[in-house]
């Protein structure tokens, strides 16, 4: 047993002499500075790949970026830019300017990590500036782009929490499970 408390005490001695005269704090200190700078950077980073999605206004442009990040698997195919060029002239009256429009929303397209972070970027601005029905039509939009060529599970799952985030679905229902 006094072998043990020797042990224990030298051990702590050692301890607080590092601490003290060699620099403990000063490597706790460094430590601590950088975790909060790698915390700021991938922050800056997030805002910076964000700010162009962020940059929109129009709920038309927002539009066309979402008909753009569902086929996200890669490209859109011939059958999914006609959908979405079709949409745009018909629906948002992009008749003068449509490739111009077309080429700025694929270049904010491919800023996007994905269709549910895009999604919930403009979701504001959606509920902020479109009725009910617009946002409707937003939905049948976006279904009819993944619908050109078959929709896969996660293009279904990413509409149905379009259709939560713009206000025309309930929040979904977490089952209960029991202890």
């Amino acid at each position: 047993m006094p072998i043990l408390v020797l042990i224990i005490g030298t051990l702590l001695l050692w301890g607080i002499f590092w601490f003290v005269r060699m620099g403990g704090i000063d490597q706790l200190r460094e430590r601590s500075a950088r975790r909060k700078d790698e915390a700021r950077r991938a922050q800056a980073r997030e805002s910076e790949q964000t700010a162009p999605l962020r940059a929109i206004d129009d709920p038309r442009d927002a539009a066309t970026i979402l008909m753009l990040l569902i086929p996200r698997g890669g490209d859109p195919t011939a059958k999914q830019i006609a959908a979405i060029e079709q949409a745009m002239r018909d629906v948002f009256g992009f008749d003068h300017d449509l490739n111009e429009r077309l080429a700025h929303a694929r270049f904010i397209a491919s800023r996007a990590q994905s269709f549910s972070q895009a999604a919930g970027i403009f979701s504001g601005l959606f509920r902020k500036h479109l009725t009910d029905a617009e946002r409707s039509e937003l939905l049948g939009l976006v279904e009819k782009v993944a619908q050109a060529e078959e929709p896969s599970e996660k293009q279904m799952a990413a509409i149905e929490d379009l259709k939560y985030l713009v206000g025309l679905a309930p929040p979904p229902v977490t089952p209960f499970h029991s202890l």
